[in-house]
């Protein structure tokens, strides 16, 4: 029959139990029809007008289940997204993290290269200039030997003191190189070398 034209099973339950029959699941589609046209309550143009708006129903709903669903699937998808992008984040900042970790540790190896160098440079100026005091004392010392030795020869009792000239005995000083408090003791040293007083 017409008003059966793109009818479904359930479609077909449907118009029968409003027809007022009962069916379940067990019919099959041919005998969803018998029971239909069989109805008492049947009037083809009524249960035309029925099976259209059951049919029509029937799509409607599906329609919305197929939208909810693309819905969902667009929200499913664009929650992963997030995920992904915030996994990504994550791993960047991380990433970023090491580096900052790696650029602050390769800092601390420079740095602490650079002190142990500065120490060594330091000690080695020390010790040079340690060296270079005590050549200028061993000399002092030798120049006065040397006078003394000379004055007892000629039968001089007055013990000659030699004539030293600080400026001859000092290094220059050079700020660059030089640490100023070394350069003061050996100053301080080599003028009680030469005996000269401190004035106050």
């Amino acid at each position: 029959m017409s008003i059966f034209a793109g009818a479904r099973k359930c479609d077909l339950k449907i118009l029968a139990e409003e027809l007022g029959e009962t069916v379940n699941n067990s019919h099959k589609l041919k005998d969803l029809k018998k029971i239909i046209l069989a109805s008492k309550e049947y009037d083809e143009e009524s249960a035309k007008e029925w099976m259209n708006t059951i049919i029509n129903e029937r799509k409607e709903r599906e329609e919305n289940e197929r939208r909810n669903e693309e819905i969902q699937m667009e929200e499913r998808r664009r929650r992963e997204e997030i995920a992904e992008q915030k996994r990504e984040e994550e791993i960047a900042e991380r990433r970023h993290q090491e580096e900052i970790a790696e650029r602050r540790r390769q800092d601390e190896i420079q740095m602490a290269e650079r002190k142990r160098k500065e120490e060594y440079e330091e000690r080695k100026r020390k010790d040079e200039m340690e060296f270079e005091l005590q050549k200028i004392r061993l000399g002092a010392e030798g120049r006065s030997l040397n006078s003394n030795s000379d004055a007892n020869q000629n039968g001089n009792s007055t013990q000659i003191k030699p004539k030293l000239e600080i400026h001859h005995l000092m290094q220059k000083f050079n700020s660059d190189k030089n640490d100023i408090s070394l350069y003061l003791i050996m100053f301080e040293r080599l003028a009680e070398q030469a005996e000269i007083l401190e004035n106050t």
